[in-house]
Order: structure tokens, then C-alpha cells, then sequence
């Protein structure tokens, strides 16, 4: 985004949070399913009530999502893209935006952020152990967002490996990472919770190998050529990141390569946008995750064992691929 200098750039906000939320309560009163035939309907054909449906289209159609067409709208190209995608929003505009209603609060007492009943809306990783339909949602969702990435990714560090060589997908989740990098010739072990394996070997199967755990205290397994963590480090604090380096080193062969895939902020720690963002959904949702800088991931790094990291950043990527080499004697 670009920086504020009037009031105008203000009410532009107002405007990116309208649109939002009509955009997300649009997906829960099933509107966006009712017009997924590309055809046009009129406000009383659609669920809903008539004059919120007339009032919110417009918001819609200067999106460029739907098209009026006489006394009715339809779907653009975009809009139907976008919803056969799933990409059209959370699922209402209590989720989308409701946990930034209660901001007030976090700013005084910290996060992770309460529910309108007061519970916390901490996730491990986004999953609950005990929501499997929750988790399911939430890795498929993961799994179509790395589309692009995971083969990038994969290329990336087999490009840097021989054959056959050992990768360990930490927190690997839906498992798209792990096999990608066997579908260049490498082996994978996919590291993670029991819902989130669970769920990776129902979509892959026997393809990857799997080890069930908290990796924040149990045994990595090894060694290994090297590891990869999509995504993993912004949900950590300082301390969690700096003992899971140390296991990191433990668990790799001597002069093995950690990949760290993540939305890093440059050491200014303001850009890219999605890092600059996306630390606030950290307090939100996490214990002590926060968007890291370039410079703080090498600070825990060196004293773990690694060396200086090499930063690769690709634009198509859109997140930020971290290098390092374990030191001898891993």
C-alpha cells in the first residue's frame, strides 16, 4: 500500500474495509453460489433482502466482480475465477473482519485476540486438534494458496542438492512442499502434528515418508540433507525460533541446508506488504509469532550453527527463500 498523506488516502481505507466486508457477506448468504452460472439475476432472485442486495452490488460492480446487466447483476470473469477459486473471502464478514473489531484491547494486554465470548482464538499453526473439519478447511486452503510457490520453492532447493538427497519438511501441513521436492527426485519426510499428517497421507500417501510431534520439543529425526520450513518461523518468538535452529543443526548432516520460506521483513521493517501485515495476524492468533526481519533470522541463526544466509527473492514467489549452511560437525 502506499503511504498515507490525506484525508483522502484515509477514506480510501474506509472504503478497502467496506469492500471487504460486502465482499465476505456476500460469500455467507450464499450469493456468490447463486450466481456461479454466469447468468444474470435481479435482487428478488437472489437469497437475501432486496435493498441490502441493491445497496451492496455497486461496491461489487466498481470491483469489477460483478456486472449490472438491466435490473440485475452477474458474475464477470474475474468474479467467477475468484469464486471457483475459493478466494473469495473467509466465509462471512464476522470472521473477515470480526476479530479486528476487538483490536482495542490486544494493544493494551497483548493477544492472542478473544472471541466475542471471551475465549482466545490462539491456533497452532491455523489448526485445532480437536476441529478436524476446521484443520481439513484450512490446509486445503493452504494447499490451493501454493500453487505457484511449492514447485518454486522445490526447484529452489534441489537445486542445491543431490539426488536422491533427505529433505525434512518441518510443519509441512497439507504437504504439497514435500512432494513437490520428490517429484525432483529427492525423499521427504513431512514433520508435523497428528491431524495435519493424518491429512497430508490422505492426499499423498505412501509418496512421503512422515513423523508425528511438536517440533518445538520432540526428537527431529535425522540426519538429514536438509530441512525445509514453509512458512513456519512467523509463528515463533524469539526463543522458540532460536532452540529450534539448535535442533535444526542437530538433526542435519554435516554442511546440510535449512531453507526457510517466509514473508521476511527487510532490516527497515516496513516492506514487502504481505510481511508488513501479516505480523499483525500473529498477535492476533498466536502466543509470539510476529513477521521477522532478514537481520533477526541471522541472529539466531549464527550462534545455532549456521552460516550467513543467502537471500533469494523472486517476484513470482512473493515471499522471501532464506539459504543457510549448517557448519561442520553437526
Amino acid at each position: 500500500m502506499d503511504p498515507l498523506r490525506t484525508c483522502d488516502d484515509l477514506t480510501a481505507l474506509f472504503h478497502s474495509a467496506y469492500a471487504l466486508a460486502v465482499i465476505t457477506a456476500w460469500q455467507s448468504a450464499g450469493l456468490w453460489e447463486a450466481l456461479a452460472d454466469g447468468e444474470t439475476r435481479t435482487p428478488e432472485e437472489l437469497p437475501g433482502d432486496v435493498r441490502a442486495i441493491t445497496n451492496s452490488a455497486p461496491i461489487l460492480c466498481h470491483l469489477g466482480l460483478l456486472v449490472r446487466d438491466g435490473h440485475g447483476w452477474a458474475l464477470t470473469r474475474t468474479g467467477r475465477r475468484l469464486h471457483e477459486a475459493q478466494d473469495l473471502g473467509p466465509g462471512s464478514a464476522a470472521r473477515a473482519l470480526g476479530d479486528l473489531s476487538r483490536l482495542d484491547p490486544v494493544l493494551v494486554e497483548g493477544g492472542p485476540v478473544l472471541d466475542g465470548e471471551g475465549r482466545s482464538r490462539v491456533s497452532e499453526g491455523g489448526v485445532r486438534e480437536d476441529d478436524v473439519p476446521q484443520s481439513r478447511a484450512f490446509m486445503d486452503m493452504l494447499w490451493r494458496s501454493c500453487e505457484d510457490s511449492a514447485p518454486q520453492v522445490a526447484q529452489r532447493v534441489a537445486g542445491h542438492l543431490s539426488p536422491g538427497a533427505h529433505v525434512l519438511d518441518l510443519g509441512g501441513g497439507h504437504g504439497r512442499y514435500a512432494h513437490e521436492l520428490v517429484q525432483r527426485g529427492l525423499r521427504a519426510t513431512l514433520y508435523d502434528r497428528p491431524v495435519c499428517v493424518d491429512l497430508a497421507r490422505e492426499r499423498y500417501g505412501d509418496t512421503l515418508g512422515y513423523r508425528v510431534g511438536d517440533f518445538l520439543g520432540d526428537d527431529l529425526g535425522g540426519p538429514y540433507d536438509a530441512a525445509l520450513l514453509s512458512n513456519i518461523v512467523h509463528g515463533l518468538g524469539t526463543e522458540e525460533v532460536a532452540g529450534l535452529f539448535r535442533s535444526l543443526h542437530s538433526s542435519l548432516a554435516s554442511g546440510g541446508l535449512l531453507a526457510l520460506k517466509d514473508m521476511f521483513l527487510d532490516d527497515l521493517g516496513a516492506w514487502p506488504a504481505p510481511a508488513a501485515f501479516f505480523g499483525l495476524s500473529m498477535q492476533l492468533y498466536t502466543r509470539e509469532g510476529r513477521s521477522w526481519t532478514v537481520g533477526e533470522v541471522r541472529e539466531a541463526a549464527i550462534p545455532a550453527g549456521f552460516r550467513e544466509p543467502e537471500a533469494v527473492v523472486d517476484a513470482d514467489l512473493g515471499h522471501t527463500l532464506l539459504l543457510l549452511r549448517a557448519t561442520d560437525g553437526s
